[in-house]
């Protein structure tokens, strides 16, 4: 048996607490990514006997589905019910791949997907070879500046607003090809979504903000940065400032995939990743890729 529901905030602790119960250290598993881009991935709860599932709709068009319960409690049958058609499961952590034989199932990734997972201390420092020129901006900028912060709140977001506005527009490209409105509903449901975040300001003028959540309990997810670009080295500023913030408690930030943007790309992996962790995907044998 199955039913169908769409995404909304009243699954919030549900899915919170599904996802802690997952122990998950890939960022696709947390409430605010799925209610936040339930509209762009036309996310949808599916249940069916053997548990609950989210599907979704990649930036190609295709079909996939989030297991949100253990694998093994599901029989070849019900896989086969859920993935028919051109669905594929999609992200699956390499822990669950034992649970699908290669001989039942085509198990595949796409680096693009990965998460990049950093060393909570070693962005705390800047410590290294690694970091030389973050080390160098991080140093320019204090010298120039005298950044303030406060925790994002109902207070304050029309000003992490202003600064997202300005990320926008600066950016030359439509809203619609930025995650502009995925990073404006986090901002004015911020205590809804249970997210943390810092905004920063510079002689009173707000210049920059982070938001995240956690993912389990040595790993935190950020979501969103963005700044003015007026201030050389901010960004080295808010990581480095986010993760003494957060040292104490996690081990891990995850920074999430680059989505195949070489810019991106390029950024993040000079930050030092400790592991790029993968993101399968499976699909059934003769039920599409």
């Amino acid at each position: 048996m199955e039913t169908i529901e769409t995404i909304d905030l009243k699954h919030r602790s549900c899915l919170t607490e599904r996802f802690h119960q997952m122990n998950l250290q890939i960022s696709d598993y947390t409430f605010a990514n799925v209610y936040l881009f339930r509209k762009t991935s036309n996310y949808e709860f599916l249940t069916m006997d053997c548990g609950l599932f989210v599907s979704g709709e990649n930036k190609q068009k295709q079909r996939y589905v989030m297991p949100l319960n253990n694998p093994r409690d599901c029989d070849i049958r019900t896989f086969q019910d859920v993935l028919r058609g051109e669905k594929f499961f999609f992200p699956i952590p390499e822990a669950w791949l034992p649970f699908f034989p290669e001989d039942k199932f085509v198990i595949s990734c796409d680096e693009s997907d990965s998460d990049y997972i950093y060393l909570t201390g070693n962005m705390a420092s800047f410590k290294g070879r690694q970091y030389v020129r973050h080390r160098n901006h991080l140093h320019q900028f204090l010298a120039l500046y005298g950044p303030e912060d406060q925790p994002i709140s109902s207070t304050n977001y029309q000003d992490a607003m202003s600064v997202l506005q300005e990320w926008q527009d600066n950016s030359k490209l439509a809203s619609d090809k930025t995650d502009f409105e995925h990073c404006s509903e986090a901002l004015h449901k911020f205590s809804g979504l249970a997210l943390w975040g810092t905004i920063y300001y510079i002689e009173n003028k707000p210049a920059g903000f982070i938001i995240g959540e956690a993912l389990n309990a040595d790993t935190f997810c950020l979501h969103f940065a963005k700044a003015s670009t007026t201030y050389h080295g901010i960004y080295e500023f808010m990581f480095n400032d986010t993760a003494r913030k957060l040292l104490p408690q996690y081990k891990y930030l995850n920074l999430e995939e680059d989505m195949g943007d070489k810019n991106l790309r390029r950024t993040k992996g000079s930050y030092g990743p400790e592991l790029l962790l993968r993101k399968y995907r499976i699909s059934i044998r003769g039920f599409g890729k």
